[in-house]
């Protein structure tokens, strides 16, 4: 119990000291109006599409498949012996 008051005491001095030290501060009430908004509605998620990340793959792909298709090609022809 003496645990208590004292506990409780403390916290009153501590109270009145930051009381007495801070002054109160007043939101813009526009500002509070927008947070208040924000924070209750779901907000909206918005997926960008990554259109030049998939052209860079498939140039990549193709780019790929046509060196692969010229070497073979290559390697098929027949050579001319001197």
């Amino acid at each position: 119990m003496i645990s208590e008051s004292m506990n409780d005491e403390v916290l009153r001095r501590i109270e009145e000291r930051l009381r007495s030290h801070l002054q109160p501060v007043e939101p813009d009430p526009q500002f509070a109006v927008r947070l208040q908004r924000r924070l209750s509605q779901a907000p909206r998620v918005t997926l960008e599409h990554s259109i030049g990340l998939m052209w860079a793959l498939i140039s990549l792909g193709v780019g790929v498949f046509l060196g692969a298709l010229v070497l073979w090609l290559l390697r098929r022809s027949p050579r001319s012996v001197e």
